[in-house]
């Protein structure tokens, strides 16, 4: 088992951490986009999950019709969150191959291009182990989450028996589904219950590995315009004691210069081409996770403090935020190294090159302030998006209480 996680060490190379949890979660489910054929597994894992959402939204529609609001919203939490995941496959077999060649160009242009210098490398192994241990986490809640989905049945049963041996024990499954009468009765029940279980999981792996790709992309295009950042660094320091340089060191710079404006365009270019081929699922993901959000604290103030449930939700609930916390961070991270390359271009000792070289700096500095977003309709994903989300989930939380 430690040898599928040792991307959490970090003295691996840099080829282990590289795409290390987006690769395993969506390996497993049939979903990684290199390679030639698709998977028999991940049609198999289609179908079970779109079974799963039709039965569980069923359920919850035919609880909010008998008004029984508590059951309604226990169902559509995890409805919610199985649907927006059913879209992220479709989406990830639509764009299968974008993102197979977008995944190539991305390893080529750290692999190949930017691991020149010792202070690269270092950049990229920094980057690298932070974006497997941040996409590690979300994926740990998840699953705790759906473990804990999946024991709350079996340990309400055992809790009954302990309490009252004679009694006879009424079993539910983990999640509400609508399902034939025949298959909850014996012997098919314990089918049909590891059937429900493994739709939880299936959303489970499908999230960790479509977010993780969002995040570790950024991560790796975070570390590409800092591997930039030491180029420029490294392009001014030979002549941080001239006063003046000659025309033939300003051509030389020229052409330094002229490499990282190709590079830094190459980045510019793939950011763009990757923001819009996940601008559905960011917007999707957001929305559903704001629905989840007001559902378990709904759930959590309704079921009150100490109990299973109370469990169940505030770990539902960490998972969502870790979800949005992923896509918010990654933007952020994206936004805030381009501008930290305009920043380090205008410390460097310019004023010494011809104008023409001036030229090509400033357009270099103007290019950078423009930082390319992960933005979507409506919103742009950032610690400020995220802040404001928690803020507004405190309100409600406290607006509530003040009505209990």
């Amino acid at each position: 088992m430690w040898h599928w996680l040792r991307f959490l060490r970090r003295d691996q190379p840099l080829r282990v951490y590289f795409f290390a949890v987006p690769r395993l979660s969506l390996e497993i489910m049939g979903y990684w986009p290199i390679g030639e054929n698709l998977p028999t597994r991940a049609i198999v894992h289609f179908v079970i999950l779109f079974i799963g959402v039709v039965t569980e939204l069923h359920a919850g529609i035919a609880f909010l019709q008998k008004a029984q609001i508590t059951m309604a919203l226990e169902t559509l939490c995890p409805a919610g969150t199985s649907a927006v995941t059913l879209l992220k496959m479709l989406l990830m077999l639509r764009y299968r191959r974008d993102l197979a060649n977008m995944w190539l160009r991305l390893r080529h242009m750290i692999f190949d291009e930017g691991l020149n210098r010792r202070q690269q490398r270092a950049i990229m192994h920094e980057h690298s182990v932070m974006a497997a241990r941040i996409n590690f986490w979300p994926l740990s809640t998840g699953f705790f989450t759906c473990t804990t989905y999946n024991l709350k049945p079996l340990l309400i049963a055992l809790v009954l028996y302990l309490r009252n041996p004679e009694q006879e024990l009424l079993w539910n499954t983990p999640f509400n589904m609508t399902m034939p009468e025949v298959l909850l009765r014996s012997p098919f029940f314990p089918l049909t219950y590891a059937f429900i279980a493994y739709t939880g999981y299936v959303t489970i792996f499908m999230f960790g590995g479509c977010d993780g790709f969002y995040f570790e992309f950024c991560a790796h295009i975070s570390s590409l315009f800092q591997s930039l950042q030491e180029e420029m660094r490294a392009t001014f320091q030979p002549y941080q004691a001239y006063l003046k340089l000659t025309p033939k060191q300003c051509v030389l710079l020229e052409l330094q210069l002229r490499d990282i404006i190709i590079r830094q365009n190459a980045i510019f270019a793939l950011t763009s081409f990757f923001r819009k081929r996940y601008a559905t699922i960011t917007l999707a993901h957001f929305v559903s996770a704001g629905l989840v959000i007001g559902f378990s604290i709904c759930n959590l103030l309704t079921v009150g403090n100490g109990s299973l449930g109370a469990l169940l939700y505030v770990a539902y609930t960490v998972a969502a935020l870790s979800q949005l916390l992923v896509y918010c961070y990654g933007g952020t991270l994206v936004a805030e190294s381009s501008v930290e390359l305009s920043r380090v271009a205008a410390t460097c000792p310019w004023t010494l090159c011809a104008p023409r070289q001036r030229r090509i700096i400033l357009l270099l500095i103007l290019r950078s302030q423009r930082a390319p977003t992960m933005a979507v309709p409506f919103f742009s994903p950032s610690l400020s998006t995220f802040a404001s989300i928690l803020q507004t989930s405190g309100s409600i939380i406290a607006l509530a209480k003040s009505f209990q």
